[in-house]
């Protein structure tokens, strides 16, 4: 495992020998409980493992999960989906499909990374560090594996022992049921959060779907890009179907970081995809 300036690449060793070196690098990461928010109300985790299903209302307090022998706290979220999310943040222990436009699963990695969490990328090359880092993320606490040919799940489970979040790749595939379990239940254990960027795994705890409404900046087919505006919908085991339109905007002279807003009305009726504007 590597931090963002290098990546890991284990092809060319057979399956033993990659998790042999991912367990001997897991071991250097420092424990996710200097991360965890102390600040946070607890409560007691049950005598029997129960399935972890958020509880909807509309109390702000963040959401906090148990499982067997562990109080699971939670990750913060970027503005656009905590305001879907019915406590605002996410909560450790869940599996997370995210689908569609990219800047939302950079604006979740950005997120975690700045408030000290650590973060595993799994066969994610086309994800851009450079938009992380406008978006405010901590470069230094996001790690890079290359799991080459092999299974990338094998790669996720081992990361799941130590890294808080886990972004992985499953190659536009189903996982079985049964592998899905597994990992599932070491996921929950752990007190980590799982994020599929693609294909389908049975028991996924909660989907972020996004799609681009629009673009700012393009006058007459022409122009720099300066803001774009997702439609973003939220859903899953005890979360309401939630939808929200967010405009993510470049800073102008003397600003610093990109910003994102809840998207006027008045601004979206005059706004077209790039595709309708070239």
């Amino acid at each position: 495992m590597a931090t963002a300036d290098a990546i890991e690449d284990l092809t060319g060793l057979d399956k033993s020998t990659q998790l042999d070196v991912l367990r001997r690098r897991m071991a250097t990461v420092p424990g996710r409980g200097d991360h965890a928010p102390a600040d946070l109300p607890t409560i007691t985790a049950p005598d029997r493992a129960k399935p972890l299903v958020p509880v909807v209302d509309d109390d702000p307090e963040p959401l906090i999960a148990a499982v067997r022998g562990k109080t699971l706290r939670t990750m913060p979220a970027p503005r656009p989906l905590a305001e879907l999310l019915p406590r605002r943040a996410l909560a450790r222990g869940t599996a997370i499909t995210v689908t569609g436009a990219g800047s939302m699963l950079i604006a979740l990695i950005a997120e975690a990374s700045a408030a000290g969490h650590h973060v595993a990328l799994i066969g994610q090359p086309r994800l851009s560090l450079l938009a992380v880092h406008e978006h405010g993320g901590n470069l230094a606490k996001i790690h890079l594996v290359d799991p080459g040919s092999t299974d990338p799940l094998d790669a996720a489970s081992i990361c799941l022992d130590g890294v808080d979040l886990v972004v992985t790749t499953v190659h536009g595939r189903d996982v079985p049921p049964t592998r899905a379990r597994a990992l599932l239940a070491r996921n929950r254990r752990h007190g980590s959060i799982l994020i599929l960027t693609d294909g389908h795994m049975p028991g996924i705890d909660l989907t972020i779907a996004s799609t681009v409404h629009s673009y700012g900046g393009i006058e007459q087919g022409r122009g720099r890009i300066r803001s774009i505006t997702l439609e973003v919908a939220v859903h899953g085991r005890g979360t309401q179907h939630r939808t929200g339109r967010y405009t993510l905007t470049a800073p102008s002279f003397g600003e610093q970081g990109l910003r994102w807003t809840p998207a006027p009305a008045d601004q979206l009726a005059g706004r077209r995809p790039l595709a309708a504007a070239q």
